[in-house]
């Protein structure tokens, strides 16, 4: 998709998907680290190990990784994402500058799971700059089968999600299903309402979700220290002297790198209670 495409439709809808942004290649290696992942975090657990950052649902069956946050601890190899030309021609043209990600998570949507995310915004606090969550597609997702939902141009709306949940019920608004492909990207702004239901299918649904701001927020932005900021700069800087198309298995993340702790604005969910 041309670039000052995915930048108006970003604007004016909150949101964009962008198709086979990733080359099956590429996803084939991050479907393998996916699965190095979580046969560790499954291995650590029924043996009683602890671990912080990795949560664990047990099934009848066996346990079950549903999320991973400080993702690069895990498998520095997902940084690679950030080295990945098209994607980041696409992320830097939305901010207008240069960027960090705040965050790197993996969800991973199992049918075994009966629970989904209702609708809500990833950050309460109102904002006009391109703060976005992109997500990075490792197997498909069909909007029958529980994957995302988007309440086209919410990014600009004053109302609450609760206020916008009445709107939908009263048909007063309508949302808009987005049935994505393994390879596929979907950007949404941070205040932009969106759902996902449960997995419904028998398939597993793993997405990376990082959430982008310009370097100019960061430095202006109390809530990350410069030291935070320092060991982003400096991964982007050695990613970028990396070739795109190699996804070596030996990318080293310095052991302190999420050693700097930070605190990002709260979600806003709908949360009323029965008169």
């Amino acid at each position: 998709m041309q670039t000052n495409l995915v930048v108006e439709r970003f604007k004016q809808q909150g949101f964009v998907q962008i198709k086979q942004v990733l080359k099956p290649s590429v996803i084939t290696k991050l479907q393998h680290f996916c699965d190095e992942l979580v046969a560790q975090a499954q291995s650590h657990y029924v043996a009683g190990l602890p671990f912080d950052n990795i949560a664990v649902m047990q099934t009848a069956d066996e346990p079950f990784v549903y999320r991973v946050n400080e993702l690069f601890q895990f498998q520095p190899q997902f940084a690679h994402l950030l080295a990945q030309t098209e994607l980041m021609s696409y992320v830097e043209a939305i901010i207008g500058e240069a960027v960090l990600p705040s965050y790197e998570s993996l969800v991973i949507k199992n049918s075994l799971d009966a629970r989904g995310f209702d609708w809500h915004r990833d950050m309460a606090v109102k904002t006009q700059e391109p703060i976005f969550t992109v997500g990075v597609y490792l197997d498909d997702a069909i909007a029958q089968q529980g994957a995302l939902t988007v309440i086209p141009q919410s990014h600009r709306s004053q109302a609450s999600v609760c206020d916008l949940k009445r709107q939908l019920s009263n048909a007063q608004l309508q949302y808009v299903d987005i049935t994505a492909n393994a390879g596929d990207v979907v950007i949404h702004h941070v205040n932009t309402v969106h759902a996902s239901g449960r997995q419904k299918g028998s398939a597993i649904r793993r997405t990376i979700y990082f959430e982008f701001r310009a370097v100019s927020h960061f430095i202006d932005n109390p809530c990350f220290p410069s030291e935070w900021i320092e060991k982003r700069q400096a991964l982007m800087a050695h990613l970028n002297t990396l070739n795109s198309d190699q996804m070596a298995n030996n990318l080293q993340l310095s052991k302190n790198f999420y050693a700097t702790q930070i605190q990002i604005e709260p979600a806003e969910y709908c949360i009323e209670f029965a008169s």
